[in-house]
């Protein structure tokens, strides 16, 4: 098959960036299928690379020749061959996920823990000073919710991204959230949903948890905020439909 590209290191304005041009005698010809897909993944793969963080510029350079030689052999010359190139794409990704996976995803259980440990630090902290001000109002209730949120939500990181995908070395989590912005974005959804429970506008009854007791079982207040730890990625959206229901979608 003719290769419809040419394709070459573009060291002028980025590092590890490939360049993909159509070649000059088919600017005006249609690409076959398998030529395009197969540039649009050498693209993607090519973004992934450079965004890496904390692998060094050896191993970068690494992957980077292995997807330069491919991205030739599959889109270059009169005997391009874009469906072998796009198996050794496939491989190249395994490869890079295999090395890189695992790092990536303690680097950021890490990285959030610490900062799970860092909030509810900074929540006790708060909650010993309101209660010494006014020990009979409910601050307990919620500190000790949004603590369980937090810790929550460490616990369902390490549950949904048991194995990473290779879009998710460059973006571990599609809605982009900083780990410190996840964790306070989660804990505060948790108050929403405590005082929601509270005020008896959702109720609760599976077993011996019933919204009735809630403000007298610190138990049941921690379990409450690891529930929507847990269940981070829709508790935001289930109380967003909650309200729409109580208040009539405009």
């Amino acid at each position: 098959m003719q290769g419809f590209f040419l394709v070459h290191q573009n060291d002028e304005y980025e590092k590890f960036d490939v360049k993909c041009e159509l070649h000059p005698e088919f600017s005006k010809t249609e690409v076959p299928k398998e030529q395009q897909e197969l540039f649009i993944e050498v693209e993607n793969t090519n973004n992934v690379i450079k965004s890496l963080q904390n692998t060094t510029d050896a191993i970068k350079t690494k992957y980077f020749s292995k997807l330069i030689t491919l991205a030739q052999a599959g889109l270059v010359g009169e005997t391009a061959q874009p469906a072998l190139a796009s198996k050794a794409l496939e491989k190249l990704k395994e490869e890079i996920i295999l090395i890189e996976g695992q790092r990536i995803k303690n680097d950021y259980m890490k990285k959030l823990g610490a900062k799970t440990i860092l909030l509810c630090s900074a929540v006790f902290v708060l909650h010993l000073f309101l209660n010494a001000f006014s020990p009979t109002l409910p601050y307990t209730m919620y500190c000790i919710t949004f603590i369980g949120a937090l810790i929550g939500t460490w616990i369902s990181f390490g549950a949904r991204k048991f194995k990473l995908e290779f879009i998710q070395l460059s973006i571990i989590e599609e809605d982009m959230m900083t780990p410190m912005i996840r964790l306070i974005y989660i804990g505060l959804c948790s108050v929403i949903f405590l005082l929601f429970l509270n005020t008896q506008i959702i109720e609760i009854n599976i077993g011996n948890l019933s919204t009735a007791n809630i403000k007298d079982s610190t138990e049941i207040q921690a379990a409450i905020g690891i529930l929507c730890g847990l269940v981070e990625s829709k508790i935001g959206l289930n109380i967003y439909k909650k309200a729409v229901t109580i208040l009539g979608e405009k």
